[in-house]
């Protein structure tokens, strides 16, 4: 049995967190502004009184619930859910089993992935196993990015410090994304994959605190684990070479040319970086054009980024019956990539 995407729901929480509200309100260096290039982000949390109006399940739900109608299916018939996120709402219990009980389904297999960029992309891997050896006929999966609270209590309590602090807080945004994949005749993801690569290469984006490790006491406090931590310097060494790896892996493992693409849907860390891998493609005759990305729109989402642009391109009539799309995912955490390749059957 084949499997096929059938729907797409996108959701982002309140009204957008606008460049000049960072810059008047969050004291944010109106230089990197411009230099990110990143014109607007979403947050659950109020931005007066830092409280959270949503959590991330809820958002999750909400996607999700936007997915089953441009399906057209009915819940019920959903028998695997599968959550990823950067961050989940606890450590236990799970997302996915929160987001089950919101969208009220009685019975299902649910599954969570914590990851960062990539956890898309593994979704819609184990998704296709699931339904290929006939463990699963229906399958939704929910991204999703909740960051917020973290930029929020750091910023009520003075410890926005430097600029990356500050890169942090007007890069990310709080979001949710989803499909629903089925069984089908026809094949509609054609090639699916994941590798991590971080073996003796330092950690480019990172939070200590959460795990057992460090759990949350005065030490952790002390030591700054509690914030997000990232080396700029090392993601654009890297994070490049990601992306290009990833399409290689993709035409290798399926045998398909570039021309033969009609989008590819790259990596959203921020549109500096993205634009200066698009001009380094460019310069080697890579079709740049077929590139799609909102991330200087919406902010950087992270894994929940990538069926946002999917959802973008579908909404705008922009793929056709047997069309192919490539997506491709990387993440510095401790450097993966991914990618899929799929023929539109929606």
């Amino acid at each position: 049995m084949n499997s096929r995407i059938s729907g797409i729901g996108s959701y982002f929480p309140g009204t957008a967190i606008s460049n000049e509200m960072l810059s008047e309100e969050f004291d944010i260096d109106p230089w990197l502004l411009k230099e990110l290039g990143v014109e607007n982000r979403f947050w659950a949390s109020d931005p007066k009184d830092y409280t959270l109006n949503e959590t991330q399940s809820e958002m999750m739900a909400k996607a999700i619930e936007a997915a089953i109608v441009d399906s057209k299916i009915q819940k019920d018939e959903i028998d695997l859910l599968i959550t990823t996120s950067t961050v989940p709402d606890y450590t236990l219990p799970t997302t996915a089993t929160l987001v089950q009980e919101l969208l009220d389904i009685k019975k299902c297999n649910a599954l969570e992935i914590h990851c960062g960029c990539v956890g898309a992309l593994q979704a819609i891997d184990i998704a296709n196993c699931y339904i290929k050896c006939g463990k699963a006929k229906t399958v939704a999966i929910a991204a999703g990015n909740l960051m917020s609270t973290y930029w929020l209590r750091d910023w009520k309590n003075g410890e926005i410090e430097g600029m990356a602090d500050q890169l942090n807080m007007a890069m990310f945004s709080d979001s949710a994304s989803a499909i629903i994949i089925q069984e089908s005749k026809e094949e509609g993801i054609l090639y699916s994959f994941s590798e991590s690569v971080g073996s003796g290469i330092e950690k480019g984006i990172f939070l200590d605190m959460g795990g057992a490790v460090y759990p949350g006491d005065k030490t952790t406090f002390a030591e700054k684990r509690h914030k997000w931590s990232q080396r700029p310097k090392l993601i654009k060494k890297h994070g490049s070479t990601l992306s290009k790896n990833a399409i290689e892996k993709l035409a290798e493992g399926t045998g398909i040319r570039i021309d033969e693409l009609k989008w590819i849907i790259f990596p959203q860390a921020n549109p500096s970086l993205l634009l200066n891998d698009i001009e380094g493609l460019r310069s080697n005759g890579f079709p740049v054009e077929k590139i799609r990305y909102n991330v200087d729109k919406v902010g950087n989402s992270a894994t929940a980024s990538l069926f946002h642009v999917l959802y973008e391109i579908d909404k705008n009539g922009e793929l056709t019956e047997g069309d192919k799309v490539a997506i491709i995912g990387g993440e510095a955490s401790k450097w993966m990539y991914g990618g899929v390749l799929l023929e539109w059957k929606k």
